[in-house]
């Protein structure tokens, strides 16, 4: 797992959104991923991996994707969609991580098509579909906002932190959400890292909430931290927690991102 979280972290920093492909995924490797995205599989969020022609090519304002047929379908429990951010998210990177452009979507498919590949159990919700293929070309990451934004932390401050809360708070600056709104801020206290939803974002916040609280864990897993989560407020506030929290207080590795 620490192997596959280095993986995810530089997916991460090299992640952007690709909406034009120059071909699908191929056999093998198609059905590598669909393993993959049944092994994260859990009582709360699934992946189903399909390929099927009629899927992504509906119509939004927000624009489609074109050029693949493979996409993983984020399906999600009642009041769970954390879970799928969080999980989507990791299949992802993994996508990423072996050569493949993604994209999030929350429309810009045709859902009717969608439901003849996927049975979902009566509590049970489609809340996004991952597009995955070959990357037509490189694309330039969007901006994303400043850390002090971010974290209310002036720069002196933020470079004071253990360098773990340092990372892991740049790399959940990383994190893709709905029309890049990213629509949470960071608070980091003692050796915890609490994150905190401050917008619905077309109702796909508790999704992006889960992005990022990956990405958390990810930006800490670099420096050798891991934890937990304790949730706050229903599902908008989730706390990460180390392990060893007396290790990590007293890690005051210093310089910047």
């Amino acid at each position: 797992m620490a192997n596959e979280m280095q993986n995810w972290y530089e997916a991460a920093k090299k992640r952007s959104s690709i909406r034009i492909f120059s071909g699908k995924v191929p056999k093998d490797d198609f059905f590598e991923l669909k393993d993959f995205a049944d092994g994260l599989r859990n009582d709360k969020a699934r992946i189903e991996f399909r390929a099927k022609n009629d899927v992504l090519s509906g119509f939004s304002i927000f624009g489609g994707v074109d050029g693949t047929n493979c996409f993983a379908a984020v399906i999600v429990r009642d009041k769970c969609r954390y879970m799928g951010g969080y999980i989507g998210e990791a299949f992802l990177l993994e996508c990423i991580s072996r050569g493949y452009g993604t994209c999030w979507l929350g429309t810009g498919f045709k859902r009717s098509a969608l439901m003849k590949y996927i049975d979902l159990d009566a509590d049970e919700k489609v809340v996004a579909v991952i597009a995955v293929g070959k990357p037509d070309d490189i694309h330039a990451a969007v901006g994303k906002k400043s850390i002090d934004r971010l974290t209310g932390l002036e720069r002196q401050d933020y470079l004071a932190l253990p360098r773990w809360q340092q990372d892991a708070a740049n790399t959940a600056r990383l994190a893709p959400s709905a029309r890049n709104r990213q629509p949470w801020e960071l608070d980091i206290q003692n050796s915890k890292i609490r994150i905190i939803s401050n917008a619905t974002n077309f109702g796909f916040g508790d999704v992006d909430l889960g992005i990022a609280m990956l990405h958390i864990e990810l930006g800490a897993a670099k420096h050798g931290v891991y934890g937990d989560w304790e949730f706050e407020n229903g599902n908008g506030e989730a706390t990460f927690i180390p392990f060893s929290s007396a290790r990590v207080l007293n890690d005051k590795e210093s310089g910047a991102e």
